[in-house]
């Protein structure tokens, strides 16, 4: 019986169709997971679908299961720094595979145009990091690169509705309105050219930075000019974000500019000096913090507003002064840090700052303050740690979220301990906590960025978790490496979206949830497929 050829058509375009959602939403999260309990599981898997297909169209069948993977995957690696270069390596990489799977597997032009036009249409016409995040997200958006320059890899990033608008605006840094991309280097020949390009990259350059503020317009995020914030707003804004310090020692964020704390000639002449290099590096410390307490007017640090209580915060000659509830306080501190505040076991709110140690301060009703509680450096690493406080066990009083190598969770006690709640697994450097909120329209859970469950690889995917008595329990799971990542309502819709960044990419991402059982769907066309398979051999036999 002769076939119809728009069906037979549709139903090769159907088939590579179910393979891509196969292979990126089961068969490679399994790995990336589960790795070689995976590897297991797929090679008898592999050897089944192998043999459900009959001899006769074996053949034909891998041909066009690898051409379809194997095309999808060199569209993706094509070269897009340039168009001409995304074109010619787009045409190479269809014309092969294409020609490749017509000879081998024996396919007709049919097949062989299926494969094609699945394929390009995969890479063309939807943001490919859905494919990482599609069982519970999409990317509702993806910014341009915010930033042009070449020193900094990752700039902090935060949330805060600017305008009272209802919805928040994020803010961070970049300078792409102010600062072209940079043209590639050709490599040079002549010596001239090499001469030209070594006084070039001699001296290392001051580059333009500005605040930048992403507000929801019109279903995308579009720049705020910051002649529009008034002086004081920027001035919160900037304390908004996390401290961080881009580019430091050697750059400087000043007058709107990073600016290069020393050369790179007589720099490293001085650190090849074996036995003045370590006071060099401490001087190079020392004159950053002496510029940092010159801009706070001699404070340590400063905060306009912490928590719901806090405000006119300042650390200055070993004193802590402020105002809480509206009242002025004071006392003596070795701390130079301020980082948050969080609700305590006898309902005030405390305050966390950082000296050598951690200290929860509690501020008295004559104006004094006390230490409520402390977590010393032999306790946990606190150097490179973050600190969320959140109520993850409902209780009307705040647990603190440490981030750190390990991460804990700890649960204030009356008597002024410590109650350990929940560790990382021991060797476990990945694990991190990243933020304390409901996404979509939830309840508030635990965000954290944490390795596979196999594998000993440090390589980190974005996770959301319910506390639980007896651990942790993943809820979902977005297979990037995602920094930066924050949560709130960006687009106004009383729903919260995760914002986050890549490393080194300087583009902002925006996920929303949905509530489409992707996974369950996937693997039930999985078994479809297997099943039709199995027909299939059982027909001709």
């Amino acid at each position: 019986m002769r076939r119809n050829p728009v069906l037979t058509t549709l139903g090769w375009a159907l088939y590579a169709i179910a393979l891509l959602l196969i292979y990126h939403l089961l068969v490679k999260p399994a790995f990336l997971d589960l790795t070689w309990i995976a590897l297991l599981v797929f090679l008898p898997l592999l050897a089944f679908c192998y043999y459900v297909v009959h001899p006769d169209e074996r053949r034909t069948v891998l041909a066009f299961t690898v051409g379809v993977l194997l095309l999808d995957r060199a569209l993706t690696r094509v070269d897009v720094k340039t168009t001409a270069a995304l074109l010619i390596g787009g045409a190479v990489a269809v014309i092969v595979v294409a020609l490749l799977a017509k000879w081998y597997g024996r396919l007709n032009w049919k097949a062989v145009g299926s494969l094609v036009v699945v394929a390009l249409l995969a890479n063309v016409t939807f943001n490919r990091d859905n494919l990482a995040a599609l069982s519970h997200f999409t990317v509702q958006y993806e910014s341009d690169r915010l930033y042009n320059g070449q020193w900094v890899d990752y700039f902090p990033m935060t949330l805060y509705d600017v305008d009272n608008d209802g919805k928040q605006e994020i803010i961070t840094y970049g300078n792409a309105d102010e600062l072209p991309l940079p043209e590639a280097t050709k490599k040079p020949e002549t010596e001239e050219e090499k001469k030209a390009l070594a006084d070039k990259l001699l001296h290392l350059q001051s580059e333009p930075v500005s605040l930048y503020v992403l507000t929801w317009k019109d279903g995308k995020l579009v720049r705020m000019p910051n002649n529009q914030i008034t002086p004081e707003t920027m001035a919160l804004l900037k304390e908004q974000l996390p401290t961080d310090y881009p580019g430091f020692p050697y750059y400087t964020m000043k007058d709107g500019k990073l600016v290069p704390n020393v050369q790179r000639q007589p720099y490293a002449e001085g650190m090849l000096q074996v036995g003045t290099a370590p006071y060099r590096a401490f001087m190079l410390d020392m004159e950053n913090i002496a510029n940092q307490l010159a801009e706070n007017g001699g404070s340590m640090d400063v905060r306009h507003q912490l928590g719901s209580k806090y405000k006119d915060l300042h650390i200055k000659d070993g004193m802590l002064t402020g105002t809480y509830d509206g009242k002025p306080f004071s006392g003596a501190t070795k701390a130079t840090k301020l980082l948050t505040t969080m609700v305590l076991p006898d309902g005030k709110e405390g305050l966390l700052i950082m000296g050598e140690h951690l200290s929860v301060i509690e501020v008295q009703d004559d104006g004094t303050i006390r230490e409520a509680y402390t977590l010393t450096r032999k306790e946990a690493e606190l150097a490179t740690a973050e600190f969320i406080p959140a109520d993850i066990d409902h209780d009307k009083s705040d647990e603190l979220l440490i981030a750190g190598k390990p991460s804990y969770i700890l649960k204030p006690k009356p008597d002024g301990t410590w109650d350990i709640l929940w560790a990382s697994a021991e060797g476990d450097n990945s694990f991190r906590f990243s933020n304390f909120a409901a996404v979509g329209n939830g309840q508030p859970e635990i965000i954290a960025k944490a390795k596979s469950w196999v594998s000993t690889t440090d390589s980190r995917y974005l996770s959301g978790y319910e506390y639980t008595p007896d651990g942790l329990k993943e809820n979902w799971r977005i297979y990037l490496p995602l920094i930066n990542v924050q949560v709130g309502d960006v687009d106004g819709d009383k729903q919260n979206e995760i914002v986050a960044t890549i490393y080194n990419t300087h583009r902002v991402l925006v996920f929303k949830k949905h509530d489409i059982p992707v996974l369950p769907l996937t693997i039930a066309l999985f078994v479809g497929l297997l099943g039709y398979g199995v027909v299939r051999r059982v027909r001709h036999a």
